[in-house]
């Protein structure tokens, strides 16, 4: 690990551990948001209950989830189940997301998940991956490709910084050198049938890379890539995919370490 790492983790945690305050909001204000994106039928959400809990009255999912839904005609988000690779089982319905409680809970609302037992995507609607394959995470044919293909909209709702997934792809997708393409073998089940797999995804050479995230959300929006807004606190960060990879394409091409530095 270059030594200069050391400060871009420290600089990066503390933005990310920064007091934020947020006070009561109107739903309406959010609904106007989403709404003037009505050109896109698909949204890949990341969300942050916490501060939507802060924002709205009622319970956070169910508010975040209703004002989803009932603009987008598919809202998808990460069900990602990392531990796979100790564990080697991968239920695909009732496997539970590792990280945020709004996954968590929209494993029980989804109406598809993707067969991939580290990387899934889950899907509340008709949006589909099956003509993708699931056992090759960021294969060109891959799921997250298609996200790319089909220029799903990206948000991060409540969350203390922009996140997305899709950046774990753009690494694999560009040759980021420390991100290495790795295979594990397991089981999977899948409404009572039990099968054995094996999936390829990449993961880090080095537990001490991270995304520089305040560089590339300063970038992002610089640029016009990312907008960003402020519902008393509240924040969202909102972006077409096929425009943060054509940014980060061309970063990348420059410097293939530009996300982690």
């Amino acid at each position: 690990m270059k030594l200069t790492r050391w400060p871009t983790i420290a600089v990066n945690k503390a933005w990310e551990k920064r007091p934020r305050r947020v006070s009561r909001s109107d739903r309406r204000r959010l609904a106007d948001v989403l709404e003037s994106y009505d050109s896109y039928d698909e949204l890949f959400v990341h969300a942050g209950l916490s501060d939507v809990n802060a924002a709205f009255d009622g319970n956070p999912y169910d508010v975040l989830r209703e004002e989803l839904t009932d603009q987008f005609e598919s809202v998808l988000a990460p069900g990602f189940t990392d531990y796979f690779r100790e564990s080697g089982v991968y239920d695909r319905q009732h496997s539970l997301p590792m990280h945020g409680t709004f996954s968590k809970r929209f494993l029980e609302d989804a109406d598809y998940r993707t067969r991939d037992p580290v990387k899934s995507i889950l899907v509340e609607g008709e949006y589909r991956f099956e003509d993708c394959t699931h056992r090759d995470t960021f294969a060109a044919d891959g799921c997250f490709e298609q996200l790319y293909e089909d220029d799903v909209l990206l948000a991060a709702i409540g969350t203390p910084h922009w996140k997305c997934s899709y950046l774990h792809h753009m690494e694999a997708k560009y040759g980021a050198p420390y991100s290495v393409e790795q295979t594990f073998e397991g089981v999977m089940h899948d409404d009572g049938e039990t099968t054995e797999i094996e999936q390829d995804t990449n993961y880090y050479d080095s537990i001490f890379w991270s995304f520089n995230k305040l560089k590339l959300q300063r970038d992002l929006e610089n640029a016009g890539v990312l907008e960003t807004y402020d519902l008393n606190g509240l924040p969202l960060y909102v972006t077409p995919i096929r425009e943060v990879d054509q940014f980060v394409r061309t970063q990348m091409a420059d410097d293939p370490y530009y996300l982690v530095t």
